[in-house]
């Protein structure tokens, strides 16, 4: 019997967490397009910009994990939330960018390296930035235009997500600051 498949596991992802400010502009936007598009609105403390989704973790691994990215230098980086959208695929409505600030792109693409040699990821994925503001949504038809919100992210975060019958639950699990 191999111990990992016995343990419990978690569903993990790290991630920039929204400041306050900006989760309520966009949480804001979001409430006023779920008139016209219906769907489950993500609670305005839940936003965030995943940089690297693990899926199902063993729990006895989270040490592991949490020491690759204690043992990661780096940097701030500039993040720019400049346009909504829908993706018809998955239903989703999102906050996203209207271009990519390389810092961010090679900021998901250090952490995502460190942690393909461990088997916590099996390649290292693009990441379009984006967040993710409303689920199970129908087209919204035209959505406005969203107000550029800017920040300089100072950490980033493993955080667990449960889902339940009111919707996807997140909860950050640990913090690291970014340098």
């Amino acid at each position: 019997m191999n111990p990992e498949t016995e343990a419990s596991a978690a569903r993990l992802f790290f991630a920039l967490w929204l400041p306050p400010e900006v989760a309520r502009t966009l949480y804001t936007q979001a409430g006023g397009i779920v008139g016209k598009s219906g769907g489950k609105l993500i609670r305005e403390e839940f936003l965030h910009l995943t940089l690297a989704f693990l899926g199902e973790v063993p729990e006895l691994r989270l040490p592991e994990l949490q020491a690759i990215a204690a043992s990661l230098e780096l940097p701030r980086v500039p993040v720019r939330l400049d346009r909504l959208g829908f993706w018809k695929h998955n239903h989703i409505v999102w906050a996203g960018c209207g271009e990519t600030a390389p810092e961010l792109s090679a900021l998901a693409g250090k952490l995502q390296r460190a942690l393909v040699p461990a088997g916590f990821l099996d390649a290292e994925r693009a990441v379009t930035p984006h967040v993710t503001l409303l689920r199970k949504a129908a087209h919204p038809g035209e959505l406005p235009a969203l107000p550029a919100q800017e920040w300089t992210a100072g950490e980033f975060v493993l955080a667990r997500s449960w889902r339940t019958d009111r919707g996807s639950t997140y909860e950050p699990v640990a913090r690291w600051p970014l340098h």
